[in-house]
């Protein structure tokens, strides 16, 4: 993994902990859903913390294929590069 991948996950772990109020040490490989047990409404407001903190909007096609942290990377780093 890159050092800018690491630092992407870090930075994702932050928004995290600010919608959960917990700190959550993300692992690439951790499904979003089962292994941080977010129901639909912090996910929701996940994906907003994140689109305010990267400047991008995630569209849903997009996150209907982001299961584990690392997706959620690649999801993030395509639209920073997109935008």
């Amino acid at each position: 993994m890159t050092d800018e991948r690491v630092a992407l996950i870090s930075e994702i772990s932050e928004v995290l902990e600010t919608v959960t109020n917990k700190t959550i040490e993300l692992k690439p490989g951790m499904n979003i859903v089962n292994d941080l047990g977010l129901d639909s409404i912090a996910v929701m407001n996940f994906c907003m913390a994140l689109e305010d903190r990267f400047d991008i909007s995630i569209p849903l096609h997009d996150m209907a294929s982001v299961v584990t942290v690392d997706d959620l990377a690649s999801t993030v780093e395509t639209l920073r590069s997109n935008a």
